[in-house]
């Protein structure tokens, strides 16, 4: 628990913590401004439809880091809910199984290793009620915000892909 504790946000130097932010806007701002240029330079060329693509792509990245925020904000509420355990077992993508005999050597003790999970001492995932599970364990939260951060990277790329060809044609 120590070496939890010692790599907590209250123990980490302050100078730590502002370079990771500071480099976050950073990030942040070069890659607005640069839409942003990329916009007028469309614009300046005429090229409207390419503008207007641009335009689309940059309302869908917001759209999907909204969804991020939410997820991200409301993880503790959704492992919190409970559902009856027969539920869980209908519509699976893949059989149980066959999932416990290839993910034997994954648990879920490495990823509290690699990566400390949002509030993970708030909601342990219990439900209260006998025959009840949660709806989401924080795991399976943590897998579909990358899921969602990897379908806004193919998006992006495919988007530039188009725009590169659009432009060239």
């Amino acid at each position: 628990m120590a070496g939890e504790e010692s790599s907590s946000l209250q123990y980490s130097p302050t100078w730590v913590v502002a370079s990771v932010c500071f480099l976050i806007v950073l990030i942040s701002l070069i890659a607005e401004r640069g839409l942003h240029r990329l916009g007028k330079f469309l614009k300046h060329k005429r090229q409207d439809a390419l503008f207007e693509a641009l335009q689309k792509l940059k309302e869908e990245l917001m759209l999907l880091g909204f969804i991020s925020l939410l997820l991200t904000v409301s993880q503790g509420l959704v492992s919190r809910m409970c559902i009856p355990d027969d539920l869980v077992s209908n519509m699976l993508p893949c059989k149980r199984d066959s999932e416990k005999k290839g993910h034997e050597e994954y648990s879920p003790q490495l990823i509290n290793n690699r990566r400390r999970l949002f509030s993970a001492e708030s909601s342990s995932g219990q439900c209260s009620h006998k025959g009840q599970v949660p709806l989401l364990s924080l795991e399976a939260l943590h897998q579909l915000h990358i899921f969602i951060f990897v379908l806004a990277v193919v998006h992006v790329i495919f988007c530039v892909t188009t725009m590169v060809l659009g432009g060239a044609r």
